[in-house]
């Protein structure tokens, strides 16, 4: 599995922070490079993690697929439920950690003191309270962010769990659908597994494309780097490192002309 995308935050910040140790190093004179801000060190690892947990989830899945349910694997169906729990705490895991990013930037360079919580921007845009610019990105996860915050909350605080159970589709292929049981033994289907992550992993995705975009125009601005898509490295991820990119374009329709998938 290999993605191949400019859009990658990891590599963005990694650019970022080369750029302004350069531009010290040149106004000084000395090789005094700036600390890497906790928050974009943690980007690298988050993504990773949920890069990882969504591996072993789709692993568990195909082995799932080639059964039938009189044939069932249960080891495979308990490590899913795990690696489906995974998912969903670990991807609110990364988006707070990209509040944390968007805060850094903001408090730095426009004293403005934001949230470290994606939860909590996302309040503040809908009050309107975040600059026009800013706000006109955020807006766009809410079409897929509240969802995930109830269930989350649900797993954690509820103690709620999940249920996967399979359906076949016009061509007879095994769908893998996940249930919650909530209170009273009430089940509330989330749909296809892989099709929700994938459409979750979109609009992720989506939201880092509008903000590279963002930081391009801020940066001119904040720093004096001039940047735009054409200047961006173009990353390379195999393995587990593509599994967001490959779900996202796989199952959640993303597109992007820079964007490679290869299997």
């Amino acid at each position: 599995m290999i993605a191949i995308h400019k859009n990658d935050l990891t590599a963005y910040l990694s650019n970022w922070k080369l750029s302004m140790d350069t531009t010290t190093i040149a106004k000084s004179g000395k090789d005094k490079k700036r600390p890497i801000p906790k928050t974009f060190q943690a980007i690298s690892s988050q993504t990773s993690d949920l890069s990882t947990i969504l591996m072993c989830l789709d692993s568990k899945l195909r082995i799932l697929e080639t059964k039938s349910p009189c044939a069932m694997d249960y080891q495979a169906y308990g490590d899913a439920i795990v690696f489906l729990k995974a998912a969903y705490l670990f991807f609110r895991i990364l988006l707070d950690t990209v509040a944390g990013v968007i805060e850094y930037f903001y408090k730095k360079n426009e004293q403005i003191n934001l949230p470290g919580s994606f939860n909590h921007l996302l309040k503040k845009e809908e009050n309107g309270k975040l600059p026009n610019d800013l706000s006109a990105i955020l807006k766009k996860a809410r079409v897929w962010f509240p969802e995930l915050r109830d269930r989350r909350v649900d797993l954690v605080h509820h103690y709620e769990y999940f249920l996967i159970l399979f359906r076949k589709n016009k061509n007879g292929a095994s769908i893998l659908e996940h249930f919650n049981i909530a209170k009273a033994n009430k089940f509330r289907n989330y749909g296809g597994i892989r099709q929700y992550f994938g459409f979750l992993l979109s609009g992720y995705q989506r939201l880092v494309d509008g903000l590279l975009d963002h930081f391009d125009t801020k940066f001119r601005t904040w720093y004096g780097i001039i940047a735009s898509k054409s200047s961006r490295t173009q990353t390379q991820m195999e393995g587990n490192a593509a599994c967001i990119l490959w779900w996202a374009a796989k199952y959640g329709e993303y597109k992007h002309p820079d964007l490679i998938i290869q299997e």
